[in-house]
């Protein structure tokens, strides 16, 4: 499976306060099945855009959203940020479950 970057994401997770290094971390040890990641499709209403949305953790343990479009086994990402404190309560119950 590859992970596409798109060019100007590093400068957006810049400004967000995420470090491009949690991103690539927490895809490459989901992918080498050291982690698990929530993954829950998404489509925008508007355009049809199907994306997908992956929270899982940091190597620092600390919980992150990215935003992808999967296409077969190739990983589009489009963008990242820290969850809600909302996103973040399901995000726990999830694990708990997977335990």
């Amino acid at each position: 499976m590859a992970i596409t970057w798109y060019w100007g994401l590093a400068h957006l997770l810049a400004q967000s306060g995420i470090e491009i290094d949690d991103v690539y971390d927490m895809l490459s040890a989901w992918l080498a099945s050291q982690r698990q990641i929530w993954f829950m499709p998404a489509v925008d209403d508007a355009t049809g855009i199907k994306a997908s949305i992956l929270v899982g953790r940091a190597d620092d343990g600390q919980p992150l959203v990215v935003l992808a479009r999967v296409d077969g086994k190739d990983i589009y990402i489009v963008n990242a940020f820290r969850p809600t404190p909302e996103l973040v309560a399901d995000f726990e119950r999830w694990e708990s479950r997977r335990d």
